[in-house]
């Protein structure tokens, strides 16, 4: 009596119990979601704690799971839960948070916000909300898995935005959640985008300490229409709020954003194709996110930026160089973005920020699924190991060295090399999530739903395919490194 008397004290904030000794526990309506397509049932639970009950569990008055005597529940396990007309139903019990998204699947598309509903729950937290919702991405939208923006509401029609919180994340009314379709091991991007915020703080952070230099994710599991629809990764946004740069003050420039947005020649600093239009809020590959004046856009700034890099002489450039770009973000962005390996962020898939005004233009990373050995696309990639990434501002500054910056970047390695980006530390962070969604059956849920050409192989053959790719980088770029 004893233990079931703590396994229900533990289950109070999941579970409600029904009226006195009845030996039926009712979960929480908030707590799980019940694919009838599938015929499976997940089911959040924050902590089972190894309890032995013989209790049955009710999910609907039409599902029961009737457990033997001392079943001790495991996220290890899958469990039958038997429909009154005897349909029998695989339950699933996960430790990641629940989204339910509901929407008209006929209307959603990749330019405008649709009305939806939004539905959360983990073990700290519940949040039912109007959402606005679209399919989010370019090469992803050709995926079947989509990705999605969301813009969180406070009525049906999106009159007033809506912040709201995840346990770990900031506050704010725009999320991302990503498909991760093309990374068959559901890993990636999630460990470099937590590696870079292990590795690198905004220069100003003493100023702003609140300031992130790049975005927050966590995983969850996500529903779409009562349909299971597998893994995500809820993903913070990279924002002036995010980065903590200064607000404009009427029609003083202080804070700028941008995006990398397009091989244009502009984010690879390899030309300048056109001078900039005010009216335009793109230019050169580039797209302009803050400051925007009075529907003007301001390009003025990273205009001679730009023509520094690209056009100016090698005086001028040693001269105004650490100026105009803050060279310690430079360093760990390179060499970041080298380890990872990442073909698609050195002229594209990144935002460059300046804090305030007469300020050095920093490197936030971006998109970070095309990395350790696969592609854009999700193409496993063998050459990638061994070759060099550059685009022309971080080619400059290998060449023109100022201010001895080959010797701070290979110093700056080699420190990396004895902490985060030793082999121990990153294979522990892979390992970590790699290990739990096998044993935990996160893979098993997102492959029972999605099943394309990345998923012919077992995750096994993924998994060593990833490792072998970062050994054969690792020794590659310390020779690299070591030679500058």
């Amino acid at each position: 009596m004893n233990r079931l008397l703590a396994f229900l004290i533990f289950i109070t904030s999941t579970f409600l119990y029904q009226s006195g000794f009845s030996q039926t526990i009712k979960a929480d309506v908030n707590s799980f979601f019940v694919d009838e397509k599938n015929k499976m049932i997940l089911w959040h639970v924050s902590n089972l704690g190894g309890i032995k009950v013989n209790t049955n569990i009710q999910f609907r008055k039409d599902l029961d799971f009737k457990k033997a005597k001392d079943l001790e529940l495991t996220y290890e396990d899958v469990f039958s839960v038997i429909h009154r007309n005897k349909t029998e139903y695989k339950l699933y019990i996960t430790k990641l948070p629940i989204v339910q998204l509901a929407f008209n699947e006929t209307k959603v598309n990749s330019k405008n916000k649709i009305t939806g509903s939004f539905t959360y729950f983990d073990n700290e937290l519940a949040i039912k909300s109007n959402i606005g919702i679209r399919f989010r991405g370019n090469l992803s939208l050709t995926f079947s898995k989509k990705s999605f923006d969301l813009e969180f509401w406070k009525d049906s029609l999106g009159a007033k935005n809506r912040d709201v919180q995840f346990t770990g994340l900031r506050s704010d009314d725009d999320w991302i959640l990503d498909a991760m379709f093309n990374e068959p091991l559901r890993i990636r991007s999630t460990v470099a985008a937590q590696l870079w915020n292990t590795i690198h703080e905004p220069y100003y952070s003493q100023k702003e300490p609140k300031a992130k230099s790049g975005f927050d994710t966590r995983y969850v599991e996500v529903f779409r229409n009562n349909e299971y629809y597998g893994i995500y990764q809820l993903s913070e946004s990279v924002d002036r709020k995010q980065l903590k740069i200064k607000k404009n003050k009427a029609s003083k420039i202080r804070g700028e954003l941008f995006k990398a947005d397009s091989y244009k020649g502009g984010p690879s600093f390899k030309k300048i194709s056109e001078k900039p239009i005010y009216i335009d809020s793109k230019w050169n590959g580039w797209e302009i996110k803050y400051p925007v004046i009075n529907d003007e856009y301001y390009w003025a700034n990273l205009a001679v930026f730009s023509e520094l890099v690209i056009n100016e002489s090698s005086a001028k450039f040693l001269n105004e160089i650490e100026n105009k770009i803050e060279v310690s973000n430079a360093i760990d962005y390179y060499i970041f973005m080298n380890l990872l390996g990442a073909t698609d962020n050195m002229g594209k898939n990144y935002y460059l920020a300046k804090y305030d005004e007469n300020e050095p233009y920093f490197f936030v990373p971006w998109d970070l699924d095309g990395v350790w050995g696969v592609i854009q696309d999700g193409k496993e990639q063998y050459f990638t190991s061994k070759i060099v990434l550059e685009n022309g501002l971080f080619k400059r500054l290998l060449n023109e060295n100022p201010n001895n910056y080959k010797e701070k970047l290979k110093n700056r390695w080699q420190l990396l090399r004895t902490k985060e980006f030793s082999n121990e530390k990153l294979f522990q962070r892979i390992n970590q999530l790699f290990a739990k969604f096998t044993k935990e059956k996160v893979y098993e849920r997102e492959f029972l739903v999605w099943q394309n050409k990345l998923n012919e192989k077992p995750n096994q053959e993924h998994y060593q395919h990833l490792e072998n790719w970062l050994k054969e980088r690792l020794i590659y770029l310390d020779n690299y490194f070591q030679k500058l």
